[in-house]
């Protein structure tokens, strides 16, 4: 079905005399739509039913089932001509046998209220989240890194100071362990040099 609009005109002029447009309606499947753009959700809506009909032909249950919780779960309708397809897969589901308590309610995240002009006025029921406040979450994330950085060197110092190469954190260490080896292999060597001195009988 094609988009149809309609234009209503009242007693405003420009200024010349010219009458202006004060409204144009937008009509989809029997719906008018203030906004284009509302307009044209409910134009693609109406070939996104189209399309899963055509997929849905012959479909047991439980599949269309499962198509009818995936569409509910991804919000793909939002407009009337959308929900009036969501109702049609609700009526054929309960013809099939599908138990009441196995189809999900059609979700209907807003509120209409009508005033004196019987204009419509939608209002979201869905309340924005407030904007968090970015300077607590860069000190989160600044504590979180210098607590890893603490961590890090912690571990740095464990590991240099069991390391048995020498550093700048073991150097002393290190020398006097090989100084001692040193002082061990040549009293080892003197040992053995008087040895064999007493052996040849050398004083």
């Amino acid at each position: 079905m094609k988009l149809v609009w309609n234009v209503e005109t009242n007693d405003k002029c420009d200024g010349r005399g010219k009458a202006v447009t004060d409204k144009t309606d937008y009509y989809v499947e029997g719906y008018r739509f203030g906004s284009l753009e509302d307009a044209q959700q409910a134009q693609m809506e109406q070939k996104k039913a189209a399309y899963f009909e055509s997929r849905l032909e012959g479909k047991n249950a439980q599949n269309i089932l499962a198509v009818y919780d995936k569409i509910l779960d991804e919000k793909i309708f939002v407009t009337p001509v959308g929900w009036a397809y969501l109702k049609q897969l609700q009526e054929e589901l309960h013809a099939l046998g599908v138990e009441e308590e196995q189809i999900r309610p059609i979700p209907m995240y807003i509120t209409y209220k009508h005033d004196a002009d019987e204009e419509v006025r939608v209002k979201q029921r869905i309340v924005p989240t407030r904007k968090r406040d970015k300077s607590n979450d860069k000190f989160r994330i600044s504590l979180l890194v210098n607590i890893i950085l603490g961590i890090l060197v912690l571990a740095m110092f464990g590991i240099t100071l069991k390391s048995d190469n020498p550093n700048i954190l073991n150097y002393r260490k290190a020398i006097i362990n090989e100084y001692a080896a040193w002082e061990q292999e040549l009293t080892e060597r003197e040992e053995q040099i008087r040895q064999k001195e007493a052996e040849l009988g050398i004083n």
